[in-house]
């Protein structure tokens, strides 16, 4: 096992389950208990970082809640292949939410370098 990161996987829409609010919980706590933790944004859940949603009755703008977990240091990670499929590009995403759009093979290297991936 890799003493590296780890890696959760934002698999979900934002808006349609819990899955991407729990995501950031536990992201969050890892972070406040030291543990190393990087955001990959894959399928469905690259949605959650498209610019101009805010959805403000269902809870904070997604910026504000990824603000301690995401920085210009450790960058959401975004599958390219992902946001293709959804006719999405890199220019698509919030401006306020440092990212990285990763590949493939690049996703590979992270799954070799993480702690664990958790997929959510």
């Amino acid at each position: 096992m890799s003493a590296g990161p780890v890696l959760l996987w934002v698999r979900h829409p934002p808006h349609s389950t819990v899955h991407f609010s729990e995501g950031i919980r536990v992201a969050a706590m890892a972070i406040a208990l030291g543990t190393p933790v990087r955001l990959f944004f894959i399928a469905d859940g690259v949605r959650a970082l498209v610019q101009g949603q805010e959805p403000y009755r269902l809870g904070p703008p997604v910026d504000t809640s990824l603000r301690d977990i995401v920085t210009p240091e450790r960058p959401a990670l975004v599958h390219a292949p992902s946001l293709a499929r959804r006719g999405l590009a890199p220019e698509n995403l919030s401006r306020g939410i440092p990212f990285r759009v990763v590949d493939d093979a690049e996703v590979a290297d992270l799954l070799l370098e993480s702690a664990q991936a958790v997929p959510l």
